[in-house]
């Protein structure tokens, strides 16, 4: 169908317009389903109860189930308009095999056709489906995707990935199947949800993951989930995060510290040299550091770059100060 301009509908504000760093721990009430995904006090029961229908199913399939469904759409739109009519919909829903009647997947388009032009946008209709990211996971994501752009551009490239993601680890490097180049460029368009520009902007970033937080119910765990992909410092509870490296930091005066190595990814962390100097970077001074294998290792590993001797003491923990988590 021919693209139409700006339609009225029944789908929220885009991610990117969510800014602000509380993530809001003492919310007493949590938010209604409805009222996140934004459907509606309007939507009539029946069309409500297909639409958890829908949902439900996506959600089984995780982040796959909507890039599917997003698949099955670009396919029936034959003259790649962004955009579907009664016909072309309902193809599609057939295609996803929930059983809905024609009847039936004709109510759900006339609903998310609000100005009844005889066409919906499959972006709107998944995005109303889906849901969009509410303000604390939108700000996690927003957190992430500023650790990833590097040079503050405001989008990210290959070179922002390229110093935080090792590719030459990668198997199919190791084997000589791909190249460097060719394993960052497939890492980065893993986010590119638009037109592969090799380009991704922070709405893109922000649709990636609401396919993933489709299916994930607790704000709690795609928060951890967040900050351990990205190594993002901080968190309270079982919120925090637990991959940044933590080192045993030994001061000028003798003392020692566990710090918490805030900006870790990509950082070599056999080099002692560069730990003291991210170390350096976020104010701690110290004289040496020392790294523990995990705990539950068969044989305690422990490597210790001091660079000078401390005497033996209890270590002490900053763990708990914010200052040396942020």
């Amino acid at each position: 169908m021919a693209a139409q301009t700006a339609k009225k509908s029944n789908f929220g504000a885009s991610t990117i317009q969510i800014m602000g760093d509380d993530l809001g721990y003492a919310q007493e009430e949590e938010v209604y389903e409805d009222e996140e995904v934004g459907w509606g006090t309007d939507m009539p029961d029946s069309t409500r109860k297909l639409l958890k229908t829908l949902k439900k199913s996506l959600k089984k399939r995780g982040a796959d189930g909507i890039a599917g469904l997003a698949r099955k759409f670009r396919i029936v739109d034959d003259d790649g308009s962004g955009e579907l009519d009664p016909e072309e919909f309902n193809k599609a829903m057939k295609e996803h095999k929930l059983g809905f009647t024609e009847e039936e997947n004709l109510e759900i388009f006339k609903f998310f056709d609000a100005d009844d032009s005889g066409t919906i946008t499959y972006d709107e209709f998944l995005g109303g489906v889906r849901g969009e990211l509410n303000q604390r996971r939108a700000q996690l994501v927003l957190m992430a995707f500023d650790i990833l752009d590097a040079d503050k551009s405001g989008f990210v490239e290959i070179d922002d990935i390229q110093d935080k993601y090792d590719a030459k680890k990668n198997p199919d490097v190791i084997a000589g199947k791909k190249t460097e180049a060719e394993v960052l460029r497939e890492f980065l368009d893993t986010f590119d949800t638009g037109d592969k520009d090799g380009k991704v902007t922070p709405d893109e970033f922000c649709k990636y993951y609401s396919n993933v937080s489709a299916s994930i119910d607790l704000d709690d765990y795609f928060e951890l989930m967040i900050r351990n992909a990205w190594h993002i410092p901080g968190g309270e509870g079982w919120c925090a995060n637990t991959a940044n490296k933590r080192v045993l930091v030994t001061h000028a005066d003798g003392s020692q510290t566990v710090e918490c190595i805030n900006d870790d990814l990509g950082l070599d962390l056999s080099d002692p040299a560069a730990i003291q100097a991210k170390l350096q970077e976020q104010g701690v001074e110290c004289t040496g550091v020392a790294t523990v294998g995990k705990a539950g290792d068969d044989k305690e590993q422990k490597k210790n770059f001091a660079t000078q001797a401390a005497p033996p003491q209890k270590a002490r923990s900053s763990m708990g100060n914010d200052n040396a988590l942020w």
